[in-house]
């Protein structure tokens, strides 16, 4: 089926007046939208389509000839002929029929262009995005819907209308509804309130959506401009291992426990190297390379795309070579035998309990304990900053500097560490 417009009763929807709504139907090859305009007819006045047309071609809906009925037939002629063209105008540019277009020129707005919701699934869906993240935007795409429900009433709203004074303070009043609301999903289920660093990380997803807009021209700025803090409360503990509690982590015997010691090398190979898991989980061959005579990590991290330089202790290369011929790593094509991170997490808190530690261990305090430590050893900043693949000096300066010339002197600072 081609273009077609018409206009329709909707009698169950005829008011105590007797008065009946008229809808408008935009189709297109099978798809159409259907909405209501601002006519109202007594059904009786209700003619067929093309029964009648006056002198100038425009057709006759509602029989009657006084003014108010004459103004009401214009109206929906009017409707009409601002679909057909722009239709046309469609047609003549080869673009696609966009059917909610349509039914915003035939009610007469102005075109606003992308939605709120467009713009985050745009963000979602942009090439290079992890799974993790795409799965995390999702889950704020559903909570923003959520709350537009319950704050404004509505499904969606435009993104140039952020500018507006009714949306002033978007993303404080968010974050509040975030942090403070309970409300009831689509599928009846609950929502509870969550904590505020996952109402702030879905804010800066919100950002970076808008961020998007504005580069290509839909927005001027970006109206989200509130800067948040989590409540001390709130944040998590950084837990960093010493020196003499890695190295009681790296001396536990445990020839007898074969998972829980793949899972120490694993974890001790993150202390010594700080990678994350994601990129310990996908090191490979080709991201070892020999450089003054040691052997160097150069790869690019999975998180932020930017690349980790690490020289290579001794004790990390004892671990590659004992995994070299491993099955696992076979198969995968990597060099450390990595499992799940939820499993990971699991295995390490009962290494802590078996060596004896009373502290959460986690894969990310591989990396910490590894940045604490090299800084500790007296690594420049920026140099810390080039191990660790961090993308801004900002995100290591809690590890304060002190000069060295290179990295090598560095890394052998930290690799004396382990030498009684």
């Amino acid at each position: 089926m081609g273009f077609v417009i018409s206009f329709l009763l909707r009698k169950d929807k005829t008011n105590k007046k007797g008065e009946t709504p008229v809808f408008c139907r935009i189709s297109y090859q099978g798809k159409r939208i259907d909405f209501q305009t601002e006519v109202k007819t007594p059904a009786d006045r209700w003619l067929p389509p093309t029964i009648k047309l006056e002198k100038n071609g425009d057709q006759i809906f509602i029989k009657g000839t006084s003014v108010y009925i004459k103004a009401q037939n214009n109206l929906l002629n009017q409707m009409r002929s601002r679909v057909l063209k722009a239709y046309t105008e469609f047609m003549n540019v080869q673009e696609g029929v966009d059917l909610k277009k349509l039914k915003a020129v035939a009610k007469g707005q102005e075109e606003k262009g992308i939605t709120f919701l467009e713009a985050l699934e745009r963000s979602r869906n942009r090439t290079g995005i992890r799974v993790t993240t795409k799965r995390k935007i999702s889950i704020a795409i559903k909570n923003l819907k959520l709350f537009l429900r319950d704050e404004f009433n509505k499904e969606d709203i435009f993104l140039i209308d952020l500018l507006k004074d009714a949306y002033k303070g978007f993303d404080i009043r968010y974050v509040d509804w975030c942090t403070t609301k309970t409300t009831v999903r689509e599928d009846g289920t609950t929502r509870l309130p969550k904590k505020h660093h996952t109402a702030i990380r879905e804010i800066r997803d919100f950002k970076k959506a808008i961020n998007l807009a504005v580069e290509l021209g839909e927005i001027t700025r970006n109206p989200l401009v509130a800067k948040f803090q989590i409540p001390r409360n709130e944040r998590p503990e950084r837990i960093v291992l010493a020196l003499e509690e890695l190295q009681k982590i790296m001396m536990a015997d445990l020839s007898s426990k074969r998972g829980m010691e793949r899972i120490r090398d694993c974890f001790v190979f993150q202390c010594l190297t700080g990678l994350a898991f994601v990129d310990i989980n996908t090191l490979k061959k080709t991201h070892i390379i020999e450089k003054n005579g040691r052997s160097w990590i150069m790869k690019e991290r999975v998180k932020s795309s930017t690349p980790a330089k690490v020289p290579l202790v001794n004790q990390a290369l004892q671990i590659i070579e004992k995994y070299k011929d491993d099955p696992v790593c076979l198969s995968k094509g990597t060099l450390i035998p990595v499992i799940t991170n939820k499993n990971y997490n699991t295995y390490l808190q009962m290494i802590a309990e078996y060596v004896g530690i009373e502290k959460h261990l986690t894969s990310h305090v591989g990396r910490k304990t590894f940045a604490t430590l090299v800084y500790n050893a007296g690594t420049d900043r920026s140099k810390l900053k080039e191990m660790t693949g961090h993308s801004t000096e900002a995100i290591t300066e809690i590890y304060a500097s002190s000069t060295s010339d290179t990295l090598e002197e560095e890394i052998t600072k930290f690799e004396n560490l382990f030498v009684d």
